[in-house]
């Protein structure tokens, strides 16, 4: 036969003070009340202000650059963010490096002297249209001032016949975006 136990008074006010502690403590951390749990709901708060703050700097970066990029494009130039450019190939010339249709960066040069040969840089021709080619050759003039042979990468194309001059360089080649 079982012995059946019995539970006395005391020991059941001391399970319900013990049960009402518990409770209390989870009551107090889910509020942000408790020892660790108010440190704990204080990070959380920190972290979503933090997160706010980058999201609406984002935001408005990246709304000014639109902004910008369209105020600039409707004045005939040719729109740049931080220095950097987007242009778009439009022909074989740069085939096989740049395919039609590839995007590229590129970053306007502090010093357009500074370009070097094997350097890919984006100009405008005599004529105001905007090529990218390969630089092949630095020329010295009689005056002493540098002029650039270009080319584009195409087997097929020949050297361009004019030169180009550092007052014409809009940017040197950083990347390729690969969307093609």
């Amino acid at each position: 036969m079982t012995q059946t136990k019995y539970t006395t008074h005391e020991q059941i006010e001391a399970m319900r003070q013990e049960i009402q502690r518990e409770k209390e403590k989870i009551a107090g951390i889910s509020s942000g009340k408790g020892p660790s749990g108010g440190l704990l709901l204080q990070g959380r708060q920190v972290m979503k202000a933090v997160g706010g703050v980058i999201f609406l700097a984002l935001s408005l970066l990246l709304v000014w650059s639109i902004i910008s990029i369209q105020m600039t494009k409707s004045r005939g130039e040719i729109p740049n963010v931080l220095g950097f450019q987007l242009f778009a190939i439009e022909s074989g010339s740069m085939d096989p490096t740049l395919k039609i249709g590839a995007v590229i960066v590129s970053k306007k040069p502090k010093d357009p002297e500074t370009v070097k040969v094997n350097d890919i840089v984006t100009f405008k021709t005599l004529s105001n249209a905007i090529v990218t080619h390969r630089i092949i050759g630095v020329v010295i003039n009689d005056d002493g001032s540098k002029a650039y042979r270009t080319k584009g990468d195409n087997p097929r194309n020949s050297v361009d016949q004019e030169l180009l001059t550092s007052n014409r360089v809009i940017g040197i080649f950083v990347a390729k975006i690969p969307l093609t």
